[in-house]
Order: C-alpha cells, then sequence, then structure tokens
C-alpha cells in the first residue's frame, strides 16, 4: 500500500470517525462543547488528510465516507426512535402563553441573514477571484474557485449571523465580509 491510498485511509476513518463522536456528543442530555469540537475538529482533519493524500478526489472520497457514516447513523437514529411525540431529554422549552410577534425584528433578521448573507457570500467570492488572479491563478481557476466559494461562504454567514446575539454584531460580520470584494470592484470600476 503505498503512502497515498494510507492517507486516504486514514482521512476516511476521520470521517467515519467524526460523524460516531458527532452522534454520540449529539445523543447527550446536555450539550456537550468539547465533543463537538473533537467531532468538528476530526472531520477538518478527514479533508487535511484527504487533500494531502489525493488532492481534490481525495477530499471527494473522504467527504463521501463521511456522508455515508452520516446517512448509517442518522438511519439507525430514526429506526431506533419512539413513535409519536417525545421531548428531546435535558431539553424542555417554556413557552409563554402570549409572546410578542415581533414581525420587524423578524423580518430584518430574515433580510440580513438571507440576501444580505448572499450579497456578503458574493463579495467574500469576488475578493478570492482577484486574489486569486493576483497570485498568478488562472482565470479559470480563480473563477472556479470564486464560484465554489459563494455557496460555502455563505453557508458560514447564515451561521454566524444566527447565532449572533446582537444586531450590531451582525451589521460588522456583513461589513468585514464585503470588504472583501471591494478590491475586485475597484479593479472593475478603474
Amino acid at each position: 500500500m503505498d503512502d497515498a491510498s494510507l492517507g486516504l485511509w486514514v482521512a476516511c476513518a476521520l470521517g467515519a470517525g467524526a460523524v460516531g463522536v458527532l452522534r454520540g456528543a449529539w445523543s447527550l442530555e446536555r450539550r456537550a462543547s468539547g465533543w463537538n469540537s473533537l467531532g468538528w475538529g476530526l472531520i477538518v482533519a478527514s479533508v487535511l488528510s484527504g487533500w494531502a493524500a489525493a488532492g481534490a478526489w481525495g477530499v471527494s472520497v473522504a467527504a463521501l465516507v463521511t456522508m455515508g457514516a452520516a446517512f448509517v447513523a442518522l438511519t439507525v437514529a430514526a429506526i431506533r426512535c419512539p413513535r409519536g411525540r417525545a421531548v428531546a431529554a435535558g431539553r424542555r422549552v417554556a413557552v409563554p402563553a402570549r409572546e410578542p410577534r415581533a414581525i420587524g425584528r423578524r423580518v430584518t433578521t430574515f433580510v440580513m441573514v438571507m440576501p444580505g448573507g448572499l450579497a456578503a457570500a458574493i463579495l467574500l467570492a469576488l475578493g478570492l477571484r482577484w486574489l486569486g488572479l493576483a497570485v498568478g491563478w488562472g482565470e479559470a481557476n480563480a473563477n472556479v474557485a470564486a464560484l465554489y466559494a459563494v455557496p460555502v461562504g455563505w453557508a458560514v454567514l447564515v451561521t454566524v449571523l444566527l447565532m449572533q446575539v446582537r444586531r450590531r454584531s451582525q451589521v460588522a460580520t456583513l461589513l468585514v465580509s464585503g470588504v472583501a470584494g471591494l478590491p475586485m470592484l475597484m479593479g472593475a470600476v478603474a
């Protein structure tokens, strides 16, 4: 077995192990940030190992094994789940009898997260394209990197924005993310 094959096997094992760790952490009664961090760290290690072993193809194979393990874990959990409406253990939510609707605040959050996050992700991708061209990537490679950066950047931004409590933090995140695309926009104007 050569080094690339061994690295690919390691990447696949790390991905499948990450799913096991995350599934175990999520089935606990209380949140376990240490176990969650370990699981996500193993996924990052799987990606890096797959890349080191076989480049993009290695990452793809490791991701397929990881997704397959997640499918199996979720299928087993669905089969074992009791029928009916069951409340997750230790995670009961008290709903007030009359909660204010705050429609304006909810619409603002939606607009900031969805179209605002998409716009910031596009600007990030444009910045990545500009940076790629600046360091000597071919135009095709820079374009593909930008195309891949939009959905990944948008997913990360949506997660970050929804985790932030203050509106100022959300606005700051969008502005900082949007600044990354300014060199590309300045170059297009000039």
